[in-house]
């Protein structure tokens, strides 16, 4: 029986590197929804991204979360 070798890389990131790579990965994420048929997403109720949305918009209503403006999000991404 052969022991199975695990490697484990760590990274080191700024706030600012993660929040970054965070909107990366959401604009990703929701790009790919968006290409199914333009303009319009479905999502299933039991996708993570769904299940996301609805904690996203209880924190908000709970007063837990303060979300970013459009502007705030994209500023130097509407110039492009």
């Amino acid at each position: 029986m052969s022991a199975a070798v695990t490697e484990k890389t760590v990274a080191s990131l700024s706030l600012a590197e993660l929040e970054a790579l965070i909107r990366r990965v959401v604009r990703e994420e929701l790009a790919r929804a968006w290409e199914e048929e333009e303009g319009v997403v479905y999502l299933d109720d039991d996708s993570p991204l769904y299940q996301d949305l609805l904690e996203i918009r209880a924190m908000k209503e709970r007063g837990e979360l303060n979300l970013l403006s459009h502007e705030e999000v994209w500023g130097d991404e509407l110039s492009r």
